[in-house]
């Protein structure tokens, strides 16, 4: 069975062709996203008016004048700042000249911007009659996310959308009022103990939604993904937009799942350093001109993939019976069990959507490599066949997508050559991180930074000369990362396959895939039969004999799946052993239980007697959601004031089983890799390919 039919374009190849004045410059009338008749469209300055007005906003404000003994005057000029620092406002001029600068940039720094156009002409045509109200809900891998979603719907004359934007731009001089005319809307991270702010954000919220013709837009999983990994959801926003429908105030919402697939994010580096807990520096205006001028080099960060999913109806979640409901009780929320089934059927469209670029291919490739051929130079012709191979299990087996073609831009390369051009030319893009030697060997490259100055590091203070080993590694792992979305639960089932009896093999499947819930952002909550239906289908899937994907009859496939989550069983088994060794129960606090695990694990890289040493067990965040899962799983007991107690029993049994599995994959330490990696006081040296 072949793969999925996707039709993609460059649409930055007309960019290429015409004048950038001329374009940005055009008579253009944006379609309007959501179809209203014009007295009930709120412009800024109405929409603040009816928050200002609405029943609830009026007494809260009351109540908070009585209990605070101030005016209520007070209180409305306090809801009145929080609006006008919230609010959005639409302006297309400052859009007009906005885009200029990004297609200056885009057209510098990318080959092309691919994207399945036809489901936009579709929705398009959809927004010209229907009256629903639209929600884009992309995928967050990079600052430059909500800029692109804009800039292509600009490209295609459609109403830019409300943006919910974190307050981190909004105090940057100048662009933050620049994104606000874009259509940005800013919210606090965090407003729970503030009672005012949350009512005022929920009323202009649902103002947007029911009395704007824009559409929303915002991440739902709260925040960049550093790992480039799909995180779980987060749901208050999407409880608030989805109150909308259950009030009957919109007759749909259509959430629009994107994922956006990047060949070399902006924030490369960044995003390593964060991992380990090296401080981001803050958001500035300096910092933004600053990163400009150093990503100006011609075509340095390759492709970027917009794939857009077919629009999921919020009718479908929310029934007659809920509406009726909500008509008898004004105060009624959506039920936190329909908001995460709209939440993960959302992620899980990011999955089954997400486009793999060939260097994703190589950086799994290359992983696999250390592990089973540590010793071994890794030969750039060896690649080639490995390449072919990965890429046409993945198309062929998984039905994923891999570097769909632009339409709309002329093939120069013979067909034959296709892999080999990929992987030259994605070799090219990530040049800083892996190498092609005199030899034809490939090579990881030695970051040349000085880490000896780090200063606050979040976690354990790392070594120099740990971070130069682990800088790479973790940067080649974020490459590796995006295949979870396909692969997450097939590996968790390579783990579990060979074991007899069937029924032990169903109980550490289910348990492992518990404990990982939360960092491969799975569906929690699933009945007993629903885990065996799931593990029925993925096994049938990975057992099937008339394919040559098979692991019965192909070994290299299993170990290439273990192999991909061994570095998150180390993680695992760190935690689980950090806690259980804990000696004050008064210090046994999620911070500190990270940084113990960073210090033990850079410790055990040094160590003979550990067998599986990985550096990506010293990201911070794998430990953050790790911990989430102990306590779901009720490993560990999370008390009120943040303190972690290991329930011993169940704790224990569970390390066990962690060193069963580890006994069982390749023992491997990057430290004994000499032959991948090139030394930092190695002239770099390209291969004539």
């Amino acid at each position: 069975m072949e793969a999925r039919a996707e039709e993609f374009v460059d649409f930055l190849a007309e960019r290429r062709k015409d004048s950038d004045i001329m374009w940005v410059s055009r008579f253009t009338k944006p379609l309007p996203a959501h179809k209203l008749a014009p007295e009930l469209v709120y412009n800024r300055k109405r929409a603040i008016e009816a928050v200002l007005a609405d029943y609830k906003i009026k007494a809260l404000i009351q109540s908070q004048a009585a209990a605070r003994n101030v005016p209520s005057s007070t209180v409305v000029s306090e809801a009145k700042s929080m609006l006008e620092e919230m609010a959005s406002k639409s302006h297309l001029p400052t859009v007009r000249w906005i885009g200029l600068v990004v297609t200056k940039v885009l057209k510098r720094i990318l080959i092309s911007i691919r994207i399945n156009d036809s489901i936009l002409h579709s929705l398009k045509n959809q927004m010209s009659f229907s009256s629903v109200q639209y929600v884009y809900l992309p995928t967050h891998r990079s600052y430059l996310d909500f800029i692109l979603l804009s800039y292509i719907l600009f490209s295609y004359d459609m109403a830019l959308p409300n943006i919910a934007s974190g307050m981190d731009f909004y105090k940057m001089k100048f662009v933050g009022e620049l994104l606000r005319h874009t259509g940005a809307f800013y919210l606090k991270r965090s407003f729970s103990s503030d009672p005012l702010y949350k009512e005022v954000f929920r009323t202009y919220v649902n103002s947007l939604v029911s009395n704007s013709d824009r559409a929303i837009e915002f991440f739902i999983e709260g925040t960049r993904s550093r790992s480039q990994k799909t995180l779980p959801p987060k749901f208050g926003l999407l409880s608030i937009i989805l109150e909308n429908l259950l009030k009957s105030t919109v007759y749909d919402l259509q959430l629009i799942p994107i994922s956006i697939s990047y060949d070399k994010p902006l924030e490369e580096l960044l995003f390593v350093y964060e991992l380990l807990g090296i401080p981001k520096p803050p958001e500035s205006t300096s910092g933004l001109f600053s990163s400009l001028s150093k990503l100006l080099d011609s075509s340095t960060h390759g492709h970027v993939y917009v794939k857009i999913a077919p629009p999921i109806s919020g009718r479908d979640f929310i029934n007659m019976k809920m509406r009726r409901q909500s008509a008898l009780s004004p105060n009624s929320r959506v039920p936190s069990h329909v908001t995460k089934q709209v939440a993960y059927a959302v992620i899980d469209r990011h999955k089954r959507n997400t486009v793999l670029t060939p260097f994703n291919l190589i950086s799994l490739l290359f992983n696999e490599r250390m592990y089973s051929y540590p010793k071994e130079p890794y030969l750039f012709d060896d690649l080639l066949q490995d390449y072919s191979w990965i890429k046409n299990f993945f198309v062929k087996k998984i039905k994923a997508i891999v570097n769909p073609p632009a339409l709309n831009v002329e093939k120069n390369d013979m067909e034959v050559d296709a892999d080999r051009n990929e992987v030259l030319e994605s070799l090219e893009t990530h040049k800083d991180l892996i190498e092609v030697d005199a030899q034809n060997n490939l090579k990881l490259k030695n970051n040349p930074a000085n880490f000896s100055q780090v200063q606050g590091f979040k976690g354990h203070a790392l070594s120099d000369k740990t971070l130069r080993i682990a800088v790479p590694v973790i940067n080649l792992m974020i490459y590796v990362n995006p295949v979870f979305a396909y692969l997450s639960l097939p590996a968790l089932a390579a783990l579990c396959i060979n074991l007899s009896p069937k029924e032990t093999a169903i109980k550490r499947y289910m348990s492992l895939r518990s404990l990982f819930t939360s960092e491969f952002a799975l569906p929690a909550n699933m009945s007993e039969p629903e885990l065996i239906k799931e593990w029925e289908e993925i096994t049938g899937f990975l057992t099937d004999r008339s394919s040559e994907y098979s692991l019965v009859n192909n070994k290299e496939l299993h170990s290439l799946l273990c192999n991909l989550l061994t570095p998150f069983i180390v993680s695992l088994h760190v935690a689980c052993k950090t806690i259980l060794e804990w000696k004050d129960p008064l210090q046994c606090q999620e911070k500190n239980i990270i940084k113990e695990c960073q210090r033990f694990v850079e410790e055990s890289l040094y160590q003979d007697v550990v067998p599986i040493k990985h550096p990506y067990s010293l990201t911070l965040d794998v430990y953050v959601s790790l911990l989430s899962s102990l306590v779901a799983c009720e490993y560990v007991t999370l008390d009120e004031q943040g303190f972690y107690k290991p329930n011993r029993i169940n704790m224990e049994t569970l390390v066990l089983e962690l060193d069963n599995i580890l006994n069982s994959c390749s023992s491997v330490s990057y430290l004994d890799n000499h032959s991948l990696f090139i030394p930092k006081d190695m002239p770099n040296l390209l291969a004539k390919l």
